[in-house]
């Protein structure tokens, strides 16, 4: 009923659409997720909300949301938390009198009582609208967002096998290196962990038909799973239901796969995503890196210029050293090559055009068990 109202009102503002699959058993229908893209009028920041959506002030700076006011006033809604670019906005919009009524006794008796607990206040839908910045992360939004907690579940799946699984897509944690962005398509990671997409298309009856479905794949351990577990949080109540169902089935005489028997999930994602040479380039690159921490630091350079404790001449010596090869990867790149002793003769060589002398012999300098950032 609330979305056959709101959905063509925010399709007058938005291209794109949409609602994600209903959480199975869901009891509490007093909310309403929205996702939507890219306004029909490529509004901006500035713009005057009661232009009509015909009109186009500024196109140079397009924003991914509609104004606020616009919305506020398209909806009817009495309070909101707006919020700007690709982000979710919340709107409380009246329910009007005996609307629940019509749905039947049951529900008009809800109303009722609803209405008595309330007062003058009234009682409210809540509808959030979330805002995606392009049609692919709109379409990977509803998504995940789908079926209630499902999402979280897989993600925490996903997370177990070593992996890192959201609604922008699969990727393989390097720390401290940014993440390898595996896949965006979800198809294409539900057929990497065997993940029935026919089925998840089909839609699911009951919560444990979410569970048992996510706990079929090829690579979940059982033994991340305890029994007895009771931690709960507010509105996620099918996520740690999961945690308790997967606990207690980790006991089962049924479970019989061994955790031995279970593939690597990250090294298979290497391949099957053809991102091994990705992951081996990055390996390259911090041994190249090691390597040069090695040859190429402040003591090092210190003892090939015999310069002591002059700390600020050594510095000095490295960045022209950096700057003459055009970058520290240069530099990198330089004495992987050409070896240590050939970066020596390019630091002397530096040190000598820089006229920084070495302390003559006769003066004892002793050693400084500090360093400088280079």
């Amino acid at each position: 009923m609330l979305k056959a109202r709101l959905l063509p009102v925010l399709e007058e503002l938005y291209v794109h659409v949409g609602v994600p699959s209903e959480a199975p058993e869901k009891e509490n229908y007093g909310d309403l997720d929205i996702v939507v893209c890219l306004p029909r009028q490529q509004a901006t920041p500035a713009q005057n909300p009661s232009n009509s959506l015909e009109t186009r002030e500024d196109e140079d700076i397009p924003a991914v949301n509609v104004p606020h006011e616009l919305v506020i006033s398209r909806l009817r809604a009495q309070y909101s938390n707006p919020m700007d670019g690709n982000r979710t906005s919340n709107f409380a919009i009246a329910i009007p009198s005996g609307e629940w009524a019509q749905c039947g006794p049951l529900e008009g008796e809800e109303e009722t009582r609803a209405r008595e607990e309330a007062g003058s206040s009234g009682i409210f839908y809540q509808v959030d609208v979330n805002v995606c910045a392009s049609k692919d992360e709109w379409e990977r939004t509803i998504f995940f967002n789908s079926f209630g907690d499902l999402g979280m579940i897989i993600g925490l799946l996903v997370n177990n096998a070593g992996l890192h699984f959201s609604n922008k897509g699969l990727k393989y944690p390097d720390n401290p290196n940014p993440p390898i962005v595996l896949s965006e398509s979800f198809e294409e990671i539900f057929y990497f962990f065997g993940w029935s997409m026919e089925e998840w298309k089909q839609g699911f009856d009951t919560q444990l038909a979410c569970y048992e479905w996510a706990i079929k794949n090829k690579y979940s351990d059982s033994s991340h799973f305890r029994p007895g577990a009771k931690k709960r949080k507010p509105g996620r109540t099918m996520y740690f239901g999961f945690i308790e169902w997967a606990g207690n089935l980790s006991q089962s005489p049924n479970n019989t796969r061994a955790a031995g028997a279970i593939p690597d999930a990250k090294e298979a994602s290497l391949d099957f995503f053809n991102k091994r040479a990705v992951y081996e380039e990055r390996r390259e690159e911090q041994r190249h890196r090691e390597f040069l921490k090695n040859v190429f630091s402040g003591h090092r350079v210190r003892d090939w210029a015999g310069l002591g404790n002059n700390w600020f001449g050594v510095k000095k010596i490295m960045d022209a050293v950096r700057e003459r090869f055009g970058g520290e990867h240069n530099v990198r790149k330089f004495a992987v090559e050409e070896g240590e002793e050939s970066l020596r003769k390019v630091v002397l060589e530096v040190q000598a055009e820089l006229g920084i002398e070495s302390p003559p012999e006769s003066i004892k300098i002793g050693e400084d068990e500090g360093n400088i950032i280079v």
